[in-house]
């Protein structure tokens, strides 16, 4: 296993402890279901899949600079664990959907109704801190971004992956993947 692996494993290890923000999954759990939902979609794209397993990674790598959403988490832990996967030597695909799965909530909501209905009540209050409704001119250019499509599965992986006594894979079944799209 590459060094970069079995420190993304190490974390994710030990967040079978710690609870989901207002959700009630562990950050493990919610990380294992969302890379589930991705290879059920997606079996023959692992960057997907392991952006999924790690798109809440930020949430995990904190330090004494962090700011919180108040008790809801990482305020930019997109950002965070984009960078903290890109110094590791993840691929440029596995970082940047990381770093876009918070946008494609803020799209989601401002293009369809009903998508913030169906967010959980964590979700929807982290949405203010995140910056809420996207503008006209934020809405065009996030549908420019490289990976827009594939940021918007990851959304709906993540919002999906909250779900209690539901068996998936454990960490070592994603271990192939995240050694492929790790330098």
């Amino acid at each position: 296993m590459k060094p970069s692996v079995k420190t993304v494993v190490s974390i994710l290890q030990t967040a079978s402890v710690q609870g989901y923000i207002g959700e009630p999954v562990s950050q493990l759990e919610h990380a294992l279901q969302a890379a589930y939902f991705a290879s059920q979609d997606s079996p023959n794209h692992p960057s997907l899949i392991v952006a999924a397993l790690l798109h809440d990674i930020g949430h995990l790598v904190v330090d004494a600079k962090t700011e919180f959403m108040a008790e809801l988490g990482v305020l930019h832990h997109e950002e965070t664990g984009a960078l903290f996967l890109k110094n590791l030597g993840f691929n440029d695909e596995v970082s940047n959907l990381v770093k876009l799965h918070v946008a494609a909530k803020r799209y989601l909501v401002s293009k369809f109704d009903v998508y913030k209905e169906r967010l959980s009540e964590a979700s929807r209050k982290t949405l203010d801190y995140q910056g809420g409704f996207m503008s006209l001119e934020e809405l065009h250019e996030f549908e420019q971004q490289a990976y827009f499509k594939d940021a918007l599965k990851i959304r709906h992986f993540d919002d999906a992956a909250k779900k209690t006594d539901f068996k998936v894979p454990d960490l070592e079944f994603y271990l192939p993947l995240l050694n492929q799209v790790c330098s």
